[in-house]
């Protein structure tokens, strides 16, 4: 009988040791509480990955046609430049320098927050089992509500299979 209830009481003594600190209803977070980032909708203008384009990395926001056509041309992007409402909307760069195989980039969402514009990147080099006959260079491009607040890019780094 003792050997019963020590055995219970120590499977009540680790149930509550782990639980601790687990409480549901709390958060964890070192964000500061209160309003939720505002995240904006995205829309893709063009995500591709440009067989032989050179170049290096760009992550930046374009806020007139001038700078998205010469962007683009830099970019060496086929035909010309769509036209965007800048008055209303901006456009979200982001391009990897050139790799030697299968890559992408993904611009996966942009929030104002703190009087900033965060962006969220994945960046997917080739894996290191490729193996390619030609160099490519991934871009992104979106189009998304106009705002006036700088932008910080943070980039997560992950792999594209072959």
């Amino acid at each position: 009988m003792k050997r019963t209830l020590g055995l219970l009481l120590a499977a009540i003594v680790l149930t509550a040791a782990s639980c601790e600190g687990s409480n549901p209803g709390s958060k964890t977070t070192t964000e500061p509480q209160g309003k939720e980032p505002a995240t904006m909708e995205l829309t893709t203008i063009v995500q591709q990955s440009i067989p032989g384009g050179s170049g290096g990395t760009v992550k930046e926001v374009i806020r007139d046609q001038a700078a998205l056509n010469a962007t683009w041309r830099e970019l060496g992007l086929p035909e010309a430049a769509p036209s965007v409402d800048f008055g209303q909307e901006m456009v979200i760069v982001a391009a990897m320098e050139n790799q030697p195989c299968v890559s992408r980039v993904t611009i996966r969402s942009a929030a104002e927050a703190g009087g900033e514009l965060v962006v969220d990147l994945l960046e997917a080099p080739p894996a290191p089992n490729c193996v390619c006959i030609t160099s490519e260079r991934p871009v992104h491009l979106v189009r998304l509500r106009k705002s006036d607040a700088p932008a910080r890019f943070n980039a997560e780094r992950g792999l594209t299979p072959c």
